[in-house]
């Protein structure tokens, strides 16, 4: 049947980079809320926060996402062969946007294309291979002119008569700069993304934020795991007096582990005011029968 790597992008803006270039970060909130949507009874896990032009294209069970005000982006490997025009309802309807645009390739066959739904309506849709193409929807737009044209020809087309007259691994770049006004170059803008394995790994977390490719890791000991061996190395066995958490990376995370030590705190002081209470009440009660006994020994 075949696979490809998709990445949609959800757009509510006009200018798609300037979020980006505001260096927001990406809201792992929302990436949880959405994969809870995409996959309600898996549980996922992180594989951190990287830039998604310096990282490795999302493999089998995994999923990058990034939220920004107006844009979101979403990467995943896709079981089917590229043809945007047949993009699952699924995928065009997980982020309400005005615009939903989509670029795919598929190492193995060697087919790019990109497609723009707006409104929900397909509007442009293009794939090909080198030798033949697989889809053609669509007026050609002002960005394809000069591949059509001939302006940017194959390297190494020789004598084939099925040659297009242009890479269309080109011209899917091509489309990207002209519709989100920049390309995902690892010289390029970052675009902050957060990773997630949706297969049933488990998950390991670095104490710092990775860097460079994407990490894929699989079959080793979990990210709680590897915290609790730390903590036991450091001296500190199964003891809770100091509470820290294996997820101090993950914003999303952090926040949830921060509000259960709260809970935690709030819950321990009260315990701690009830036997305070307790202890001054007995002493109390223990002064005032000393002096009734006083009292009653000089009667």
């Amino acid at each position: 049947m075949g696979h490809h790597v998709a990445t949609f992008w959800y757009l509510g803006t006009d200018d798609p980079a300037a979020p980006i270039r505001s260096g927001r970060p990406s809201d792992p909130g929302f990436a949880r809320r959405l994969l809870s949507r995409l996959f309600p009874t898996v549980t996922v896990v992180s594989l951190g926060a990287f830039p998604l032009n310096r990282s490795a294209s999302a493999g089998p069970g995994e999923i990058y996402v990034g939220s920004f005000p107006g844009l979101t982006v979403v990467q995943t490997l896709v079981d089917s062969p590229v043809l945007p025009s047949a993009t699952d309802a699924t995928w065009l309807r997980l982020v309400e946007a005005p615009t939903v645009l989509l670029f795919s390739h598929d190492p193995d066959t060697g087919v790019s294309g990109f497609a723009r739904w707006e409104s929900g309506r397909l509007a442009r849709s293009f794939a090909a291979a080198d030798d033949r193409i697989v889809e053609d929807e669509g007026m050609p737009l002002p960005f394809e002119l000069p591949y059509w044209a001939g302006e940017f020809p194959l390297a190494d087309a020789g004598d084939n008569p099925l040659a297009l007259p242009f890479s269309p691994s080109s011209l899917l770049h091509a489309a990207h700069r002209a519709w989100l006004g920049f390309d995902l170059e690892p010289g390029g803008l970052d675009v902050p993304v957060h990773g997630f394995a949706t297969d049933g790994r488990r998950e390991v977390r670095q104490h710092t934020p990775p860097v460079g490719p994407a990490l894929h890791v699989v079959g080793m000991p979990g990210r709680a795991e590897l915290h609790a061996a730390n903590r036991r190395e450091a001296g500190s066995g199964d003891r809770d007096d100091n509470p820290s958490s294996p997820y101090v990376d993950d914003d999303y995370e952090r926040a949830q582990f921060t509000r259960a030590v709260a809970r935690a705190s709030s819950s321990r002081a009260a315990g701690t005011a009830r036997r305070v209470a307790t202890l001054v009440g007995d002493g109390v009660r223990d002064a005032a029968a000393r002096v009734a006994r006083r009292f009653s020994n000089r009667r």
